[in-house]
């Protein structure tokens, strides 16, 4: 198949997805199943742009990762996925479109702001305990290590035990980026961290508590 069929065949499954999504409600599982799909075609896809290529350096991956996160978030939330028009062109383009103006600029400013952190999370964890002490966040990992009541390791996605809360934040403190936990496991990128957001709500309280 030339490249030229197969971003015709691509640009036509991403906008069926995309129209599926629109015709269904938003709490549905009709449009979660189309919506997830769609993430996972455009990602595996490798057809997602890369704005200001050969800048920032060292820190750029980090600042791409988080701008294709919060893109895919953006895409998954509310009734974004109705703000894509089909007569105004195809759905890649509206994502690549909405990467270089608006989401990678975002991003920007807060990876430059945490440039010596370990990884995006170690500010959210950071924030449970109200606190910016690097040896509070190490108490904090370690405790996750430990889990001393064994509750981390049985929070899991569903049929998926391996893929449990503390495995995955051992993946993201030692600095191993969402993509290739993705391929490793199986499992789209909006799963995984959707997941584990959740799960540092959920134990926020009893974090505190082990503090």
């Amino acid at each position: 198949m030339t490249n030229d069929s197969s971003r015709k065949q691509l640009d036509k499954q991403l906008k069926e997805l995309a129209l599926f999504a629109q015709l269904h409600s938003q709490l549905s599982k009709e449009r979660r199943m189309s919506l997830t799909q769609l993430i996972d075609t455009i990602w595996l896809s490798g057809k997602l742009c890369r704005p200001y290529s050969g800048q920032f350096q060292t820190i750029y991956e980090d600042i791409y990762e988080e701008a294709i996160q919060n893109l895919f978030f953006y895409i998954c939330q509310d009734n974004n996925i109705s703000k894509y028009d089909p007569k105004r062109g195809e759905f890649l383009t509206w994502v690549n479109v909405l990467l270089t103006k608006r989401f990678f600029p975002e991003a920007i400013p807060k990876i430059i702001g945490k440039e010596n952190e370990i990884s995006l999370e170690k500010s959210h964890i950071e924030n449970i305990a109200c606190s910016e002490s690097v040896s509070l966040y190490d108490q904090i990992i370690q405790c996750i290590e430990d889990d001393p009541e064994g509750i981390f390791i049985k929070e899991y996605i569903k049929n998926r035990p391996e893929v449990n809360f503390q495995a995955i934040a051992r993946k993201r403190y030692s600095g191993i980026p969402w993509k290739d936990i993705s391929v490793e496991w199986g499992i789209g990128i909006t799963t995984l961290n959707t997941f584990f957001q959740r799960c540092l709500k959920k134990f926020a309280p009893l974090l505190q508590e082990y503090l």
